[in-house]
């Protein structure tokens, strides 16, 4: 029993070390240890499991991100849009092509998807919409087609969205024909990430109730990294983006049988033929 208890702390204290560099910042083994009341060399075993499972990377004194972390993501949803916007527009012009009439369909809260939730209201489709941010349900049903539902949960101001029990309990008797979401990364390694376990959590959930699942993000989010994994890649169908993925995600990608789209006019590159 012990030894499942020490694991168990030990798995904590690792996610809570994620955590931590999540924020792009480099953090000393000193400062972990003193904020968990372990030696140094117990912190030092940690990053060492986690280096080798590609979860950080070790420096002198310390961890630091595998890779860039979108701090884009940690900061208000109002800011994101005019982060990449115009490589965000073209990635939701390549998504357009999933949604066809009478489709019930579940949208993601991030600033790509609202950018995408202008360009459905723009269009002729008419669909059936459930969505966890506001300005997304306000854009869609301002447009006068179909029905949207906006879940219930707690208000995140920040990300203009809601979460919490709540928003699961409701999802517990829905199923969709297609989910989309955005997210701040995504690996050859580890599939999609963003910067929450609240995220994780909501994308799981709908996913699994969903017949399709897929993420539109642009290309400025092949290089980045972020501290959770949201969605393995051979749990999701399709990735919308503006440009073609470099060639280690792109044959990670055709491995996993996640079809990438792009927009009308550029290359198309599909992982199912």
């Amino acid at each position: 029993m012990r030894a499942k208890v020490g694991a168990s702390i030990g798995a904590a204290r690792q996610q809570s070390i994620l955590a931590l560099i999540a924020k792009g910042d480099v953090v000393s083994v000193g400062e972990v240890a003193q904020r968990f009341g372990v030696s140094q060399e117990t912190v030092r075993r940690d990053i060492r499991s986690l280096e080798e499972g590609g979860h950080l990377r070790r420096v002198h004194g310390g961890a630091a991100p595998l890779g860039t972390v979108d701090l884009t993501a940690r900061r208000p949803v109002v800011e994101r849009l005019e982060v990449d916007r115009g490589a965000k527009v073209i990635a939701a012009e390549a998504a357009l092509s999933l949604f066809e009439d009478g489709m019930n369909v579940f949208l993601g809260a991030s600033s790509t998807m609202l950018l995408l939730a202008e360009q459905v209201a723009e269009s002729d489709k008419t669909l059936t919409v459930t969505t966890n941010m506001i300005d997304i349900a306000t854009i869609l049903a301002s447009s006068k087609r179909g029905s949207v539902t906006l879940l219930g949960g707690v208000v995140h101001p920040e990300t203009r969205s809601v979460g919490g029990y709540e928003t699961l309990e409701s999802l517990e008797l829905r199923l969709f024909d297609l989910c989309v979401f955005g997210g701040s990364s995504v690996s050859a390694v580890h599939g999609f990430l963003g910067p929450s376990q609240a995220h994780r959590v909501l994308v799981t959930t709908v996913s699994q109730r969903s017949h399709r699942t897929a993420f539109v993000m642009d290309s400025a989010k092949f290089t980045r990294s972020d501290a959770h994994v949201v969605l393995p890649l051979q749990q999701a169908d399709i990735l919308a983006t503006d440009t073609a993925p470099p060639d280690a995600l792109r044959r990670a990608l055709e491995q996993a049988d996640v079809t990438v789209l792009l927009p009308s006019g550029r290359a198309m590159v599909s992982a199912r033929g």
